[in-house]
């Protein structure tokens, strides 16, 4: 019986360190001997700086305006120390559902115990598609135009809530210095 247990238990630990989830976590980089926190002002790239068009870039502009008011940075458009650009890829991701399954038992008749393991093939799994977006943000140089800083979110739903857009741009953030006071 303990036997039973202990291999029950170790295939729920199997199984469990084999899911995962389809979200890759936010990523960012800056370029080398760049002294981000010592700046003090940014601007929007001239594409941007206008009215955005639509709900979604109202929103990103204003969280991103947020996050950048929060880490010390002031809002310019004479002469910013850097530019902020950002851009929304859709994607179309595709999931394949794993065709194997496996049971595990536990129970009794009678007096007996027992306990077994089964396992189940399908032929093939379902694929399911779904559409999401990925958020790229950039830090240029407003001389150059070189990239000094850039930052990948997770990927998120296709039609987001304002929450939602908070919650990925908050994210992406996390990795851009805060100002140096």
């Amino acid at each position: 019986m303990r036997l039973g247990v202990a291999v029950i238990i170790g295939l729920l630990v199997l199984m469990s360190g084999c899911s995962s989830g389809d979200q890759p976590k936010p990523d960012w980089d800056a370029a080398p001997g760049i002294d981000i926190p010592a700046f003090a002002t940014f601007g929007w790239v001239d594409e941007i700086s206008g009215s955005p068009n639509t709900i979604l870039e109202t929103q990103i502009s204003t969280a991103l305006r947020s996050e950048f008011l929060k880490k010390g940075y002031v809002e310019t458009s004479d002469a910013p120390d850097f530019l902020v650009r950002y851009e929304t890829v859709e994607l179309e991701l595709a999931k394949q559902s794993n065709p194997v399954s496996i049971g595990i038992g536990v129970g009794s008749w009678g007096s007996n115990v027992g306990g077994s393991v089964g396992t189940s093939v399908g032929v093939g799994g379902k694929e399911e598609v779904r559409l999401k977006n990925r958020l790229t943000v950039r830090a240029l140089d407003p001389e150059t135009s070189q990239e000094v800083w850039i930052g990948i979110t997770t990927t998120f739903e296709q039609r987001p809530n304002a929450a939602e857009i908070d919650r990925v741009v908050a994210g992406v953030m996390k990795g851009f210095p805060d100002k140096r006071r």
